[in-house]
């Protein structure tokens, strides 16, 4: 189970973890001189972390190996994606690296070459630059103790959205649009209905429940639409998707309710009141009600 806080990495890795999406992004979107070379049809996503632990809100990583051009040598492909810009991005690519390297040398393989891709839908511009400018007026003869490695990068706020739409595969076209107007407003956002019940209609045709289900969980929690948004735009498209839009808009109108339930019995065990007054004030059973002011002091310590 993926247990990541951030609801952009959540949906970025839910979406980049299918193989047929990741072949399509190489496909649609590679400098051609490498999608050429690079096989898809052995390319599998590897199943290590290799994400420090005091790195894990920052990372979401995936890592797929594949054969480049018919050599030996097994090439990794080092997805990383950014919500945000980030300053010193060589910095954490290449811990990244290193781990996948020093994972490899654990297993006895040869170490494989990493080439790092960042998939970047900030709200401002990447300013892609090399890690040698990272440090200023360097001698030539300390340049050679820097390590220089570059990386690809795909900002999808350069991207125009009837490119995104035209992706072949749906499920990329539909993940790398939702990415790039995560931050909309409102009505900017749904200025694209006819583009979301398009891809969900095909989502559905294909019975791909599971991620229409993800495609609405990331926009309750990564863009700031209502759970009636939510109906009005995936009603229009077949029974299934509006069943899944309406048990979605249950579950946030419970999830508030029971946050605003919990905060004011904290409210009320602060000021002193029993479990027993409490379970009559919110008519809850007592035992339901004890086992809140359990996990409360639980959560507390």
């Amino acid at each position: 189970m993926i247990n990541i806080n951030n609801p952009h990495d959540k949906f970025f890795k839910e979406s980049f973890s299918r193989l047929e999406v990741v072949q399509s992004f190489i496909e649609e979107v590679f400098p051609i001189n490498l999608r050429e070379r690079i096989n898809l049809g052995k390319l599998q996503l590897t199943n290590s972390s290799f994400t420090e632990a005091d790195l894990s809100e920052h990372f979401a990583d995936l890592a797929y190996q594949t054969e480049f051009a018919g050599q030996d040598i097994l090439i990794t492909l080092l997805f990383e994606h950014k919500s945000y810009s980030e300053k010193h991005p060589h910095w954490q690519l290449l811990q990244y690296m290193l781990n996948i390297w020093k994972e490899e040398e654990k297993q006895d393989k040869k170490p494989s070459i990493v080439i790092p891709i960042i998939i970047h839908h900030g709200t401002t511009l990447w300013k892609k630059t090399t890690m040698k400018s990272y440090f200023s007026k360097i001698h030539i003869d300390l340049q050679q103790f820097l390590p220089e490695f570059d990386y690809l990068l795909f900002s999808l706020n350069n991207w125009e959205d009837y490119q995104i739409a035209n992706f072949k595969n749906t499920f990329l076209s539909t993940a790398a649009m939702l990415l790039k107007h995560s931050r909309d407003e409102k009505e900017k956002f749904l200025q694209l209905e006819s583009f979301w019940v398009e891809k969900l209609n095909a989502l559905d045709a294909a019975h791909e429940v599971e991620f229409i289900h993800s495609v609405f969980k990331y926009i309750d929690n990564g863009i700031n639409l209502t759970s009636n948004d939510l109906i009005i735009i995936f009603t229009k498209v077949s029974k299934t998707v509006t069943n899944i839009a309406m048990t979605i808009a249950e579950e946030i109108t419970l999830e508030a309710t029971e946050k605003t339930t919990l905060n004011h019995i904290k409210g009320l065990i602060k000021n002193g009141f029993s479990a027993e007054i409490i379970a009559k004030s919110f008519e809850l059973p007592l035992q339901k009600v004890e086992e809140i002011i359990q996990k409360i002091k639980n959560s507390s310590h």
